[in-house]
């Protein structure tokens, strides 16, 4: 049984995109949450094959495995092709934005893998099977967040390499500033790929707004450090502010005009910022809001049909445990 944490970044998503981060570096502040992908998985003798690939939301995993390219391109790399049992849960829909699907992949490639992967080689694992295996123009920031847990800022070389440094964020300000950042789900998923897709294409053909709305992004990340640093939880909101308006203006597909309604009145009720998390284009709304606006905040996401997911940021990266098989009854 194996499990991965979800990501929430603040800033810099979007620079990790190879097309960016191989011509200009890309820079990306993250951490995991207590919100988890799930993968259990037994061996059995009789009868070749996956019997089940589910997820507890009945999308994006299919009876037949073939189905489901994150599976069959992990079973391609990492299983011996016995036949096996597989189940997956997830807290959360997928194509949502917290990272779900690189959540899975992970989670499933350190069940399967019959050594313990470092975590920094777990996310290189389960980007490449992303991006090389099933050929996404996806970043690698939800791999390495999901694998290596906590905060963290992440640097994205020319060529592949990344770096990982930890932020080292105290207890105390990781409870306060998660009780000032409330996550809503708009009831729309996508697919990060296919919204990706046209970023991939303008950053690759040189498009200079495209390429100018990057650099700012890339520029708010030394500035949330820098808040997470000073345990300044309004500064995170003005980062989340501007970082929603440089990438709202990466392509119309980011957000939507129910959203924009949304996120207006957020702000009216007293949000300091926010953003859609992961690609955009809809998912899981990303709000700050001090102590004394969350009830205004909360009660104008309700008027929205915005159900909000409670979380904790967590230190917690990939986690693999055995578990016995259960006796046979009689």
């Amino acid at each position: 049984m194996s499990s991965a944490p979800l990501r929430i970044s603040l800033a810099g998503g979007g620079t990790d995109v190879p097309s960016y981060a191989d011509r200009f570096g890309g820079a990306v502040l993250g951490a995991a949450i207590s919100l988890r992908v799930t993968v259990v998985g037994r061996p059995r003798a009789a009868a070749a094959g996956i019997r089940a690939c589910l997820d507890s939301h009945g999308t994006g995993f299919s009876h037949d495995h073939a189905a489901n390219p994150f599976v069959a391109e992990a079973l391609r790399r990492h299983w011996d092709g016995g036949p096996l049992d597989l189940v997956s849960f997830g807290d959360t829909p997928t194509g949502s934005g917290l990272g779900s699907s690189a959540a899975f992949s992970l989670a499933l490639v350190a069940g399967l893998h019959p050594g313990r992967l470092p975590p920094a080689e777990l996310a290189r694992a389960g980007s490449d099977l992303e991006t090389r295996g099933l050929g996404r123009p996806v970043g690698g920031q939800d791999h390495y967040l999901s694998a290596l847990g906590g905060f963290h800022l992440l640097r994205f070389h020319p060529g592949g390499r990344v770096e990982a440094e930890e932020v080292p964020v105290s207890a105390g300000f990781a409870r306060r500033l998660g009780a000032d950042l409330l996550l809503f789900f708009t009831g729309t998923t996508r697919d990060a790929g296919t919204v990706l897709a046209a970023q991939d294409h303008r950053t690759r053909s040189g498009d200079a707004a495209t390429e100018g709305g990057l650099h700012g992004i890339k520029e708010l990340v030394p500035l949330a450090v820098r808040a997470l640093r000073a345990e300044d939880s309004p500064a995170v909101g003005e980062v989340l502010f501007r970082h929603w308006e440089l990438k709202r203006a990466l392509s119309p597909r980011i957000s939507s005009a129910p959203i924009d309604r949304a996120y207006a009145d957020a702000l009216a009720a007293g949000a300091t910022g926010g953003k859609l998390m992961g690609a955009g284009g809809g998912g899981f709304l990303l709000l700050h809001a001090g102590p004394g606006a969350r009830t205004a905040v909360r009660a104008a996401m309700r008027a929205h049909g915005f159900r909000e997911y409670d979380f904790a940021f967590s230190p917690r990266g990939v986690e693999v445990a055995s578990v016995p098989s259960p006796a046979p009854s009689g």
